[in-house]
This record gives structure tokens, sequence and C-alpha cells, in this order.
């Protein structure tokens, strides 16, 4: 077994103890241990050793925490991920079914008319899969009342389906659309529903959650189930089954539209015609028309243009968009976007026209000019 050089220096040091006692009579002997190691280092009392030791500690459990807690939020923010796109994916097929549902109502053209009650029928079986899948989802416990609307509005969808299908085809079959046209409206009334209960019980408080969270990396998907709400009036029904029967509408009365207005989003502000009128340069502007109806009968589709002529741009752009239906009397508002223009001290003009619709005279109210200068 090895021996330490200083057990070497202890035992000596003894011994020579030992022989100094012997050498002087009447006294005890005495051994004196040095302890090994040599002690503390010197600078560094064992209170400030238990100190460094306790902040070792401490910032040893806070590197941990922190670990810890940014491992469970990416997990949160997985999750959440995960659930709002599948959210996202069944909204998305179940919008296309009422966009189709809306562009088959709005323009119904002679195939429609041949196939119409296949086609609620295939709108309905789409839409009950969807629900399905809808009630499959598992969500996280953060949503579990919202998930209960979001499926609640699926339910709603797959109700007013079933009901519109018989409605549209006993409407058919009646001479009288008035009367068909009640049970088509209510049932298309329904529809809508299911966006204002997914609006109200779903959208908004999840975007609540989030904010509450200070999750900014999820999106809460939007529902527009219908293209137009007019679409649920009783009006707008009668329409829809005059032209589902193949009928034509006789150009008879007054007819006409006009332009209400301009507005610039998102600032609201209403543009002023021949005036200057300034606006923050985009690369995608976006537009609200307002048309009014100022004749005696009910139009439909009426068209409405927004065409912008600006500096560095080497061509004037054009968007175009469509007033499904708008009743004598009534003003409807139209969104346009996709305008892009950049910032410069030469002002563009906008040039603003709704319709003209068929039988229309007079055409003079139907156009309005802008100067706008982009900062």
């Amino acid at each position: 077994m090895p021996v330490s050089f200083f057990e070497d220096d202890e035992e000596r040091i003894e011994e020579e103890e030992v022989t100094e006692t012997r050498r002087r009579p009447g006294r005890r002997k005495h051994r004196v241990r040095k302890p090994r190691g040599g002690g503390p280092p010197l600078g560094q009392s064992p209170v400030a050793r238990v100190l460094i030791i306790l902040a070792a500690v401490v910032v040893l459990v806070l590197v941990i925490s922190l670990g810890i807690k940014s491992c469970l939020n990416t997990k949160k923010i997985g999750e959440y991920r995960d659930y709002f796109t599948a959210v996202e994916g069944i909204l998305r097929d179940s919008d296309d079914i009422g966009n189709q549902l809306s562009d088959m109502f709005m323009k119904p053209d002679e195939a429609v008319r041949q196939a119409l009650e296949g086609k609620l029928d295939e709108s309905l079986s789409a839409q009950e899969r969807l629900l399905e899948k809808a009630q499959a989802i598992k969500a996280p416990d953060q949503f579990k009342k919202e998930n209960e609307w979001f499926v609640a509005s699926m339910q709603i969808r797959v109700r007013g389906l079933k009901g519109l299908q018989p409605a549209v085809l006993n409407a058919l079959d009646s001479r009288d659309n008035q009367a068909g046209a009640a049970q088509v409206s209510h049932e298309m009334l329904i529809l809508l529903t299911s966006d204002v209960a997914y609006d109200e019980f779903f959208y908004q408080p999840a975007q609540r959650v989030l904010k509450d969270e200070d999750i900014k990396e999820i999106k809460v998907p939007q529902a527009k189930f219908l293209k137009d709400a007019a679409l649920a009036s009783q009006q707008t029904a009668v329409t829809v089954l005059d032209r589902l029967k193949g009928g034509t509408e006789q150009v008879s009365g007054l007819h006409g539209v006009s332009l209400v207005g301009v507005k610039a989003k998102p600032s609201g502000m209403s543009l002023v015609a021949d005036s200057d009128n300034s606006l923050k340069a985009s690369d995608s502007l976006t537009f609200e028309v307002e048309v009014e109806n100022q004749g005696e009968a009910t139009e439909n589709d009426v068209l409405v243009s927004l065409n912008l002529t600006a500096p560095g741009r080497p061509s004037p752009q054009k968007v175009d968009g469509r007033v499904p239906t708008i009743a004598p009397g009534e003003r409807r508002t139209i969104e346009l976007t996709g305008l892009a223009a950049d910032a410069g001290g030469q002002p563009a003009l906008l040039r603003a026209e709704v319709g003209p619709v068929a039988g229309e005279a007079n055409t003079q109210n139907n156009v309005g000019e802008y100067r706008i200068t982009f900062s």
C-alpha cells in the first residue's frame, strides 16, 4: 500500500515529540496532530463557500425552470397550431360548399336547373361528412367550450341544407314564387346564422384566449358560408326562383343604379370627387363602393368597377366586382381590392363606375372620378 509523504512527516514529528517527552521526566506525553489537507484556502471562509454553492444552486434551478417553461410553451403552441389548422381545413371546405351554392343561385344556367336536386343533395352529403370531421377533432383544454360552438356551426349548416333542398324543389313546383320564396329564405337564413354563431361564440372567444396568452403566431380562421347575406332575403328568393324556373325578367318600369360614394380602407376616409385626396401608398389598396338602386325593380348582378391611373405604373389598373342583388331604394356596399400605387408628388386618378343595368336611361350618376396623392 503506498505511503504518503505527509504521513511520514507526521509520524516523524510524533516520534520527536515522544522522544522529547521521555527526556523530560515528570511531564506527560502529548501527541499533537495537525489536520490533513491544510484547512480552507486563504481569504475564503466556510460561510462564503456555502453562499457560492447556494447561488450556483439557485442559478441552476432558474435555468432548468426556464428550460421547462420554454418546452411547455413550445408544446402548447404546437398543439394550438395543429388544432386551428384542422378547424381551418374543415371550415374552408364547408365555405366552398356555400360559395358554390351562392353561385348556383345568383347565376343559374341551364345545367344548374337540370341537375339542381342532385347538386343540393351533393352539397348536403359533403357538409355531413365535414360535420363528422369536426366532431372528431380533439380540442385543447383551453378551447373545449369554443370547439362545441364550432361543431354547432357545422350542425347548423347541415340543418339549413336539409331544409333548403325540399324548400327549393317545392317552390319550383309552385306557380306562386312569393309563397315558395318565404320558405327558401327561411332556410337560407339558417345557413347565414351558422356564420353568426361561429363568429360570436368561436372566433371572438378564441381570439381572446390567444391574446391573453400572448400567442401571436396563430390566427383564428374566419367563416363565410354565403357570399352575400342578401341571399337570405325573401325578395332575393323570389328572383332566384324565377331564374331557376328559366323565366326572364321583363325590363319594365324605371331602372337605374347610381354611385353613392367611395371610401378608402382601413382609414374609412370618404373620397371627394373632383378634388384632392391624400392616401397612404400600398401594393394592395382597398376601397368600399356604395351603390344605390334608384329604380322601381330589383336589379341583379350589378357590375362595379374601379380604374386607377397612377404615376410610375405602365398602364391603368382595373378591378371589378358585382352586387348580387339590390332592391328598389336599397343601398349596398361592395369591397374591391388589388390596386397598387407608389408614393409620389404626382396625383393619381381613380375612376369608379357602377352598372349600367338593363333598361337604364340615365347613366350620369353612375361614375365618379377622384384625384389621389399617395404618400
